[in-house]
């Protein structure tokens, strides 16, 4: 939907929702999910009155093909004494154009009349993902879903431009709308034209450019009682049924994008309307998820494809700019047919090795320091050769010992004593 907002969203009956979407896209129209609505029949209603009655609201809601013919089939059931003082039943009378078919099926919808659709693509990822699985799993098992969903899309591709279903009639039209629809759709509509043998058309009455017709079903010399209202719009050479069903559910071959050589063929720079903008997304998308697809895989991938991608921003950018496609600031990048791949640098494992010193510390150069043992530079204590001879030799076999510049002059009792007269246990000393 490029430069343009929905046509019709379909929510719960969430006040906030609704207000937000009035606000937000006030030309769309805004519907309620009618799965939500039946489903509070069993809680607002009687439970016997339910039990009794429920199938026929259900057949009011749904099989009414026009407004007046829902009201006065609701009005004849709201006479039953069980449903005069129901206020919910009353308010939902009230909001019927947001949700009831008669008043909303003339809005093309893909045949949905439910949000449960994103409740069947829960069904869907369930089988692949859990709440178990850690961020990288699910990563790896959402991919792997969507690779699933892609690979039935473009089998579902194949079939619809390689496979034509068999014809079972001599009618031109068949034969016209094998080539519209897909091969799912196609099959429903085969299935409908077998049945139109069993259908009158008789034309009724001229209203200037528009013709009004009635279908009736006969079988077997019985007339069914439901009939069909038919309007032909001459100068458009337009045909709607009171079903409205095509307008709702009608399904052609390029109402999905995803073609790459229908969509190449048929792009045009001069052509800025939205189908041709549609197309061009539609194809630009598919290509960049095969290269993000493949890029995901390493880290050195996914580093060299953000570099194109912020280059080739920059490229798209000036082209809207100046116009130019050949622009010398950016050079194609030529890259050879095949690239031999080296082993990778050897890295020392984590933990391996000297402590990693801070730019601090690599700041101080090592002439500078003064061994706290012996007071000489070049060396700290860690490294002082005196403190290594004492490690060797034993402290005990030492007279004396010098500590941050001062000398400790060894005792009978094996204590060391400074000239200030301090006694130090050598045993509690730590070098």
């Amino acid at each position: 939907m490029p430069r343009q907002p929905p046509h019709i969203i379909i929510t719960d009956q969430d006040a906030a929702i609704a207000k937000a979407i009035s606000m937000v896209l006030p030309f769309t129209f805004h519907r309620y999910c009618i799965w939500h609505i039946l489903n509070k029949f069993s809680e607002k209603i009687n439970v016997m009155v339910y039990n009794d009655e429920y199938h026929m609201l259900v057949n009011i809601i749904k099989n009414s093909e026009s407004p007046d013919e829902f009201e006065s089939r609701w009005a004849a059931v709201m006479e039953n004494e069980a449903f005069a003082n129901n206020e919910w039943l009353g308010n939902m009378f009230a909001i019927r154009s947001r949700w009831v078919p008669a008043y909303v099926n003339h809005i093309f919808s893909a045949g949905m009349s439910s949000s449960q659709r994103s409740e069947s693509n829960h069904s869907f990822f369930k089988r692949y993902v859990t709440r178990k699985n850690s961020l990288m799993d699910f990563i790896t098992r959402f991919n792997m879903a969507l690779r699933h969903q892609r690979h039935e899309e473009l089998v579902a591709n194949h079939i619809d431009i390689s496979e034509q279903p068999r014809l079972t009639s001599k009618f031109q039209m068949e034969n016209q709308m094998v080539h519209v629809y897909t091969k799912k759709i196609f099959l429903l509509f085969q299935k409908e034209i077998d049945q139109s043998h069993f259908y009158v058309c008789t034309k009724i009455s001229t209203s200037g450019e528009s013709k009004f017709y009635v279908v009736e079903r006969r079988e077997h010399g019985k007339t069914f009682d439901r009939v069909r209202h038919i309007t032909y719009y001459t100068e458009t050479d337009f045909i709607s049924c009171s079903c409205r069903t095509f307008e709702f559910n009608g399904w052609t071959k390029n109402a999905k994008l995803g073609y790459p050589d229908d969509l190449t063929a048929g792009l045009s720079t001069d052509d800025s309307s939205s189908t041709s903008l549609m197309a061009r997304h539609g194809l630009l998308s598919h290509k960049a998820s095969l290269i993000v697809d493949e890029a995901a895989l390493t880290d050195e991938r996914s580093t060299f494809l953000i570099g194109e991608f912020e280059s080739l921003h920059l490229r798209v950018k000036e082209i809207a700019t100046t116009g130019n496609i050949g622009s010398s600031r950016y050079k194609s990048i030529t890259y050879p047919d095949s690239v031999t791949v080296q082993d990778p640098s050897a890295v020392r494992g984590k933990g391996c090795g000297k402590r990693l010193k801070s730019g601090k510390e690599k700041s101080i150069s090592k002439q500078n320091r003064q061994c706290r043992i012996c007071g000489q530079q070049g060396h700290d204590k860690r490294t002082c050769p005196q403190r290594n001879e004492m490690t060797n030799t034993g402290v005990d076999q030492r007279d004396d010992v010098q500590y941050d510049g001062t000398q400790f002059d060894r005792g009978d009792d094996g204590t060391f004593t400074s000239q200030a007269s301090s006694h130090y246990d050598v045993g509690n000393w730590f070098f």
